[in-house]
């Protein structure tokens, strides 16, 4: 009979944003597990530490070497009750994850669950998941994010701005005008993009009042992206910047 309480060997990412080495939580954490052969690389990036059964980075029982997938399967009624299997199967509804970023995650995008399902029906292979990713993040540390977007009088006051105002020639903005705004900063090609950035970064800081904070990152995303990524103008523009602090959440 399986014990109610098991200890997990865990899968980590080798994703290129992650932090190298000693200095990812993610990769010290892996390495903390009593008993196994994980050895931290100097050069390497370790992004995430997954824990669950997801099948791309699956977790296994520490004592057994059994992946946690199969034991859900053969002890679903004990592990998870008779609730969670009617509404989820065997499945884990949640995957957590701690992160260890060096720097800003690429644009993501989660589908709801009927579009996602959708998707996976009709392309398996790009949609590898039929579920939607709702997700909640608490801080280990102090932690920057672009989450969501900013008012729309926030983001119509930025479109003002001299750089901007060709891609936006009226005051009033509505969902559709903002779908067609992200289109048209995603397709421009490089010299554009760049021309934009090199353009609001030579904005007067008192023109942008409170979003002045993006003369601030603009250069450090730049660092990481180069001057002529499109995801920058997006995170920038049209995203809200959120710092929190160790135990907040969003």
């Amino acid at each position: 009979m399986v014990d109610s309480v098991i200890q997990l060997k865990c899968s980590y990412n080798n994703y290129p944003w992650g932090k190298k080495g000693n200095h990812s939580a993610a990769a010290r954490y892996c390495s903390k597990t009593p008993g196994t052969d994980f050895n931290i690389e100097d050069d390497a990036e370790y992004a995430e530490m997954w824990m669950g059964d997801y099948p791309s980075t699956p977790s296994y029982v520490l004592s057994t070497g059994q992946p946690l997938e199969n034991v859900l399967k053969a002890n679903g009624e004990l592990l998870l009750g008779s609730n969670v299997l009617k509404k989820f199967g065997t499945n884990l509804p949640f995957l957590p994850k701690i992160l260890s970023m060096a720097k800003a995650l690429p644009l993501q995008l989660h589908p709801n669950k009927d579009l996602v399902s959708q998707l996976h029906k009709k392309d398996p292979s790009k949609f590898s998941d039929p579920n939607h990713k709702p997700e909640i993040a608490v801080a280990l540390s102090k932690f920057e994010a672009f989450a969501g977007f900013k008012p729309f009088d926030s983001i119509a006051a930025l479109f003002s701005l001299p750089p901007l105002r060709q891609y936006y020639p009226t005051k009033t903005l509505t969902e559709s005008r903002l779908k067609q705004l992200c289109t048209q900063l995603l397709q421009l090609d490089e010299a554009s993009a760049q021309a934009i950035q090199d353009s609001l970064s030579q904005v007067s800081r008192d023109l942008y009042g409170e979003q002045a904070y993006i003369l601030d990152l603009l250069p450090r995303i730049q660092e990481q992206y180069g001057s002529a990524d499109n995801g920058t103008l997006i995170a920038l523009l049209c995203m809200n910047y959120l710092v929190l602090s160790p135990g907040e959440a969003l």
